[in-house]
């Protein structure tokens, strides 16, 4: 009995150490996407998914840039889900993975006079998965086979109300409140071969995360097809708490966007775009294992007007992105996506209400590493006009 004592509470111990530094990168995760905080989801609306990104500027459904509500005429709800399939190579073998997300709800109001008001929840960095290895303990002298269960759940989102302003009908400008919060749970399991000398141990740690930070934007149209749009966003601090105790504090990342929008052509809109963000300023918040990167990320895209359906034009839609992901373990090159896309607007009650479809394929990899990563993503989303 004694033996049974000592062999669970010295590995308890080694489990509790391991998980309170859980909200950083882990080494055998079963993902490039997902290391270190997450993988950062992007706030896009289904729309705008299926331009690859580039429509994020002007998209009045992505809480991205508050100018894009300036002006809206009616009230617009919405709500999608994103799932995502992933598939892991390493070394001639593959891991694949399946992620559940509804990555963005959405209501936007008209208060008159060129203003709207919006209220928006999307994800920020999404972490969620499970690895399970088998190694051995030394016990009292004696090598035992184990196998160990690493359970991670949790996401990071952002809650935005935001005020948008129509000028006139060549300026729109915007400001925005966020707030970001969410919480990553692990739970590590260990059991034994010998399960009659020794029991299994399970351990797991909750650690929360609040911050704060104010967005603004603008849209100006420079030529009658030709519009620019920008946005910016400051953060404030971002804390990392366990058990309501700070651990940790860095900063919500800065981010900068730009987009150029062309819409001369009758029933088409094109567009290309870039953002930059500076996940550098949460690298303080996580454990010596992971390292933050600034990401610079390219876009572009389009939307036709396709056969119509209930008298209401199909609308049709392509983009093209390459990104660069926040996390690696440290020593690890920053992981970068090539990410294709398309999608489609379908009516189903003409202006009251319509479906939008994105298909996305995203491939990743990083330099000097053997591991790579192919993803589908595939969108709906559901807009309500009352």
């Amino acid at each position: 009995m004694s033996t049974f004592l000592r062999s669970r509470s010295a590995v308890a111990v080694a489990t509790a150490a391991l998980l309170v530094t859980s909200s950083g990168a882990l080494h055998a995760q079963g993902t490039l996407s997902g290391l270190g905080f997450g993988y950062p989801v992007g706030g896009l609306s289904t729309r705008a998914a299926g331009t690859a990104g580039s429509f994020g500027e002007f998209d009045a459904l992505s809480p991205i840039n508050p100018a894009s509500i300036g002006g809206l005429t009616r009230t617009v709800l919405s709500a999608q889900a994103e799932p995502e399939y992933r598939r892991l190579r390493l070394n001639g073998r593959s891991e694949n993975t399946t992620v559940q997300r509804i990555p963005l709800l959405t209501v936007a109001v008209p208060a008159g006079r060129g203003l709207a008001v919006s209220l928006a929840a999307s994800s920020l960095l999404d972490r969620s998965f499970t690895t399970i290895t088998t190694g051995s303990a030394l016990l009292n002298g004696v090598s035992v086979p184990t196998t160990d269960k690493l359970d991670m759940r949790g996401a990071i989102g952002d809650l935005r109300a935001a005020i948008g302003w129509q000028a006139n009908s060549r300026l729109r400008v915007g400001l925005a409140g966020h707030i970001m919060t969410g919480e990553h749970v692990g739970a590590r399991e260990r059991t034994f071969a010998d399960t009659l000398r020794f029991g299994g141990v399970i351990d797991s740690s909750r650690a929360t995360y609040f911050g704060t930070a104010l967005s603004v934007g603008g849209e100006l149209r420079v030529l009658p097809n030709l519009s620019a749009h920008a946005s910016y966003r400051m953060g404030n601090d971002f804390d990392a708490r366990i058990r309501d105790t700070v651990r940790a504090t860095g900063g919500v990342p800065n981010r900068l966007g730009l987009a150029l929008r062309y819409d001369g052509i009758a029933g088409s809109t094109f567009a290309v775009g870039m953002e930059q963000v500076s996940w550098s300023d949460m690298e303080s918040m996580g454990s010596e294992r992971v390292k933050a990167y600034d990401a610079q990320n390219l876009f572009a895209g389009a939307e036709v007007a396709g056969p119509r359906l209930r008298g209401v034009p199909v609308l049709v839609r392509a983009g093209f992105a390459r990104n660069q992901l926040p996390f690696a373990n440290t020593g690890g090159a920053q992981v970068r996506e090539t990410r294709w896309s398309t999608g489609l607007g379908l009516p189903v009650a003409r202006e009251s209400a319509s479906i939008d479809l994105s298909l996305q394929r995203a491939s990743r990899s990083a330099s000097g590493q053997a591991a790579s990563e192919s993803a589908w993503l595939f969108g709906i989303g559901l807009q309500i006009r009352p």
